[in-house]
This record gives C-alpha cells, sequence and structure tokens, in this order.
C-alpha cells in the first residue's frame, strides 16, 4: 500500500468559505485511485483507500437492498448544498414557487395568498438511514430505522457488506477502530449493528454532496466509506479540500477518512446509465444513552423529553473514561 505524507494546502478561513458549496476537480491535488494511506502534518491517519475491498459475491447480493434504503430525503443540511447555487427566488422547485432562500432552505410562495409559507425546505436528494437511531429532541428515544422495521430482510442482506467494512476498519486505523468498537461494545445491544464497531449507516444514491462536516458520530472514531456502482460514470469524486485530496471510489472500493475535515464530491457525469450508491458506516456518539428496547419503549410511552437522565450523562462518561484508560 502506497504511504502518502501531507500538509494542509488551504487556510482553515479558505476551508470555511468552501461550506456548502459543490467541489470541483480544481480542489484536488493528490487524485487517490491506488491502494494509499494518507497521513496528516502530525502523523495521524486521515485516510486510507482500498481498490476491490469487498468480493464481488456480497455487492451483488446487496445492492437492491442498500437500493431501497436510498429514499427521497429533505434533511440533509449542508450536504444538500446552499440553495442558492442551483435556485434564486421566483424559480420553482417541483410545484413550489421560491419565496425567500436561507442557506441550505427556502421558504415557497402560498399560491392562494402570495404570501410566504411558514414551512421552509431543503433540496430533495436520495439518502436514507439503516441500522439504529439515537436520541434527539423531536423524537427522545433510541430505534430501530423505519428501513429495519419494513425491510428486515433487506437489512439482513446487507450485513456482510458491513462486516467488511468493519474488517477494512479494524485492519487499518486499528486506534480509531478500537476505541469505537469498545463504544459499541458498551452500548445497549439492541441499538448497535452486532458484531461491528457501528451503530448507523447512511446510504446515498447518486447524491452530490456539497461541503459539509459529518455531525453526530463518534470524533474519536471514524468515518467508512465505500461505493456500490453499476454503469459507467466519471467524477463524484469525495474531496477534502484542506489537504487537496480527492478519493476517487468506485464498485467495491473502501477508505476510512476523518468525517470532521470539510468534505464533498464532484460532479457526476454520465456515461452511460449508471447507479452510484455510497454506503456511510459510523457510530453514534449518543448511542452510549440508550437503554434496552424495554427502556427507550417506556421513554416513548411516558414521553420524556430530555436527551439524556443525569444518571445516563454520568454513566457514559464513566465508560468513555475506562476505554480511555484500558487504550
Amino acid at each position: 500500500m502506497k504511504l502518502l505524507k501531507i500538509e494542509p494546502i488551504l487556510t482553515d478561513e479558505q476551508v470555511k468559505s468552501l461550506e456548502g458549496t459543490y467541489f470541483t476537480k480544481d480542489l484536488i491535488k493528490h487524485h487517490i485511485t491506488e491502494d494509499t494511506k494518507i497521513l496528516n502534518e502530525s502523523g495521524d491517519i486521515l485516510a486510507v483507500f482500498k481498490k476491490n475491498a469487498v468480493p464481488s459475491n456480497i455487492l451483488n447480493n446487496c445492492r437492491n437492498s442498500f437500493r431501497k434504503a436510498a429514499t427521497e430525503s429533505n434533511n440533509r443540511g449542508l450536504a444538500s448544498g446552499l440553495i442558492s447555487q442551483k435556485y434564486k427566488v421566483g424559480d420553482k422547485i417541483g410545484k413550489r414557487v421560491i419565496g425567500k432562500i436561507n442557506g441550505t432552505r427556502y421558504t415557497p410562495i402560498n399560491i392562494k395568498d402570495g404570501k410566504l409559507s411558514n414551512t421552509s425546505y431543503a433540496l430533495t436528494v436520495k439518502s436514507g438511514v439503516i441500522g439504529y437511531s439515537d436520541r434527539y429532541p423531536r423524537i427522545p428515544y433510541c430505534r430501530r430505522t423505519m428501513f429495519n422495521q419494513r425491510n428486515l430482510q433487506d437489512y439482513k442482506k446487507c450485513l456482510p457488506y458491513i462486516k467488511c467494512v468493519d474488517e477494512f476498519f479494524k485492519q487499518y486505523a486499528p486506534a480509531r477502530y478500537n476505541i469505537q468498537k469498545k463504544m459499541a461494545e458498551k452500548s445497549s445491544q439492541d441499538f448497535v449493528i452486532k458484531n461491528t464497531a457501528f451503530s448507523t449507516v447512511t446510504v446515498n444514491k447518486n447524491f452530490r454532496t456539497a461541503g459539509h462536516y459529518d455531525n453526530g458520530d463518534l470524533k474519536e472514531g471514524f468515518g467508512n466509506l465505500g461505493v456500490i456502482s453499476q454503469g459507467k460514470y466519471d467524477g463524484a469524486i469525495t474531496v477534502i479540500p484542506k489537504y487537496g485530496i480527492g478519493l476517487d471510489l468506485k464498485d467495491g472500493d473502501l477508505a476510512i477518512f476523518d468525517v470532521h475535515e470539510l468534505h464533498g464530491n464532484t460532479e457526476l457525469i454520465r456515461k452511460t446509465p449508471y447507479e452510484r450508491i455510497s454506503v456511510v458506516s459510523y457510530y453514534r456518539e449518543k448511542m452510549i444513552y440508550c437503554g434496552n428496547a424495554e427502556y427507550e419503549l417506556n421513554r416513548a410511552k411516558t414521553n420524556t423529553k430530555k436527551i439524556a437522565l443525569p444518571e445516563e450523562l454520568e454513566k457514559a462518561k464513566k465508560i468513555k473514561q475506562e476505554i480511555f484508560n484500558e487504550l
């Protein structure tokens, strides 16, 4: 495996200016297409790229199931891009006429009275989640994702792929893996993908992400990216602009990288009919608060609002301290 040691090529201010924008190939200094381990200026792993890391029989068995998971979503924030890059006030998105633009969201005009709607929207993309979801204000209890609830057999078909990703993570970033795996092991087993370091997987289809940071995942862990694709296309390179890195994943390729660095994709350019499914596996850090399924069901029934009770916060703090003391 090739070893690449790199320095930042953009300042923090320059990186910030790219948030929510669509990246071009001009930002790429190192176009990664072969097995490569990349270290940052501190000597820490920034990314690892491996071609054909997932066997073809596993890929072919899970394609359709992952495809089902990438449903329409308008909740991807920065990743879906700044509205002003594609539209202006007065333009139509579907049947809605844009009346106001605010970053990654737009407010349509009510047809009946010509006034601004009370509801704003982000751009609709193909993106879904499988595995398990943690608590957040609107739904303050841990639970199976809707995909798991409705497509259990498809979820099971996805597991061999996710376990390949887990083994890749373990082999190439063992220090990060050990922290994340221990966090998963200390969490309620009702809300993690068993025998892996993951709780959750985001699945995107033909989605050109704008510059964004991943939120909610374990900061001491790593994001794991895989691609399942068919047909021919160019582009869709995953770019980390601060370092000029472009990870060019194709069918069966895997990469781990620091998803807390700004990242996004270049344009997808169609050559034949194609499909590009990206699969991002991670551990959501608030999963450590979850009780078992019965406990979380009771939270839902009693309408418990706090994301974490004092005793849950204390328990999580102790678990994390114990894990770091062991390593």
